[in-house]
């Protein structure tokens, strides 16, 4: 950047009667010829060819309004011009092409409501103060790449009907596109935001790419309409990114894009879209999201935010360079979210749904409901006995141990995986008719025989046990005293044992 003292030095270097006899000055070890601003001025006011300029200082404020410039004619091509003063062209109208390459604005440059019918580019050029084009028309191509623009940079409500080129452009403080619309194709490839990037409701009606770009701060594309294929492909946003609201009316490209911090797509609307590789170190905020395709295949390390979402289809495979699309403790929240289809498999989101609200479960059924729901409709059953698994599970742990409620959830748990273990009921009931038969055979009040015989074996209480049990065979023992209570009790939990083991088989072949 060029101080104000290097400038004045620069000037003490100019003869008395450099308005008549051009002077030379060195910058950076590279010779320049000094011009006047007040002289280049005059021939903007009086040329109507091209205007050349090579190699050039030009010295003072080139200030527009007090020249009474309003349009210019001639064409206007700059290579390697230094402007030691601000540049102020507002509201001029520029008929010819005016390209420029290699150009420093050490004062800043303002073209605020300036019209350009023809190409405009500053390749490679450099502001070490503002660069202003709000309200600026675009009529033709318009080409910034590889510029370095050092103070505040705004083209807000700007419009560019022809191409619009941003490549490697490295954005040094704040830059300002809000309003902003590019009607043509719009390249901002590898370009770095050191600021705040704000595109709020900007509209891009021809394809446009931010691949490989980077957002050093927060990155703003609130309510934007993409209306073409967009790319945002390796790109990288180490502050917070959000677009919120925005439009992608055509295939967008997010592979390999590193979210850093918090990433937002609250409301935003789809129609195709694929993360692959894309890495959400902090929140996912897709709330509210509408897609025709929602294709992830990234990892998320802390949380996944569906809810409300509205998607045909819905990929959650993690990608082919992990094992799995969530971190060990990372979250998904999927209420009030609807998939007309579901990709993806239990083991990659069980343990995983949540709520807000951390204290009530309930909210999470439908979310659960859903899920099986999808895993019977792909034929994926296991999946589905193994996410209503996890329901029960969690609203078991919910409820109060004063809950009837959780002393059923606990029993039926415990008996057969809330009846989805045929093997496991068996299990139980055998071993109920063992505990049975023990308590007959240590009760005080022990069992009689029909044939006189005193006190039974142990052989002879799990006989008696099983009889009770199921009420089959006749048995050569009866209860006495207060074993004829237990036996009812006995009796009623067999009718219960059994019925449940046929409802559970059942329901495990069908």
């Amino acid at each position: 950047m060029i101080s104000p003292l290097w400038a004045l030095c620069c000037l003490l270097l100019i003869p008395f009667g450099a308005r008549a006899d051009r002077a030379d000055t060195t910058i950076a070890d590279q010779t320049y010829a000094l011009l006047p601003a007040a002289d280049l001025l005059s021939r903007l006011q009086r040329a109507k060819e091209q205007i050349h300029l090579r190699a050039t200082a030009v010295v003072g404020p080139l200030y527009a309004p007090t020249a009474g410039i309003d349009t210019v004619r001639a064409s206007f091509h700059l290579d390697d011009v230094f402007f030691f003063d601000e540049v102020t062209l507002n509201n001029v109208i520029f008929l010819a092409p005016v390209q420029g390459e290699r150009i420093t604005f050490a004062g800043g440059l303002s073209l605020i409501n300036a019209h350009f019918h023809s190409a405009f580019g500053l390749r490679a050029s450099r502001s070490d103060k503002h660069l202003n084009f709000k309200q600026a028309v675009f009529g033709a191509d318009a080409d910034f790449a590889d510029g370095d623009f050092a103070g505040p940079n705004s083209f807000i409500n700007a419009r560019f009907a022809g191409a619009a080129r941003f490549t490697r452009t490295h954005f040094a403080t704040a830059a300002y596109f809000e309003g902003t619309h590019f009607a043509g194709q719009t390249d901002f490839t590898d370009a770095r935001f050191t600021g705040v990037a704000s595109f709020k409701d900007a509209r891009w009606n021809g394809p446009a790419s931010f691949a490989g770009a980077r957002f050093a701060e927060r990155a703003l594309f609130w309510r934007n309409q993409f209306l073409a294929t967009t790319d945002f492909a390796a790109a990288r946003a180490d502050g917070e990114i959000s677009f919120n609201r925005a439009t992608f009316a055509d295939q967008a490209h997010f592979a390999d894009f590193t979210f850093a911090q918090a990433a937002h797509f609250t409301n935003t609307t789809f129609a195709r879209v694929n993360f692959g590789g894309s890495y959400f170190r902090k929140e996912a905020d897709f709330s509210g999201v509408q897609a025709q395709t929602l294709r992830f295949n990234a990892f998320f390390n802390r949380s996944l935010d569906l809810r409300r979402a509205a998607i045909g289809t819905l990929d959650l495979h993690p990608s082919t360079q992990a094992d799995s699309t969530f971190a060990a403790s990372a979250q998904l929240y999927l209420q009030q979210a609807y998939f007309e289809r579901l990709r993806v498999r239990w083991a990659h989101v069980r343990h995983r749904l949540a709520t807000a609200d951390s204290v009530s479960f309930a909210t999470l059924d439908p979310a659960y409901n859903s899920l099986r729901h999808h895993f019977l409709a792909q034929g994926l059953k296991d999946d589905a006995i193994a996410c209503e698994v996890e329901r029960l599970d969690r609203q078991r742990r919910a409820l109060s141990w004063a809950a009837p409620k959780r002393w059923g959830l606990e029993l039926w748990n415990l008996c057969s995986r809330y009846g989805t273990s045929p093997l496991q009921l068996v299990l139980c009931i055998l071993g109920s008719i063992l505990l049975w038969a023990l308590i007959y055979r240590l009760a005080p009040s022990t069992l009689r025989s029909a044939n006189g015989d005193e006190r039974p074996t142990f052989a002879d209480c799990i006989g008696f046990s099983i009889h009770t049990f199921t009420r089959t065979d006749p048995c050569p023992w009866y209860a006495t005293g207060k074993l004829k209570l237990l036996a009812t009790f006995q009796i009623l939990l067999g009718w219960a044992a059994l019925g449940l083991l046929l409802a559970v088989i059942l329901a495990h072949l069908l």
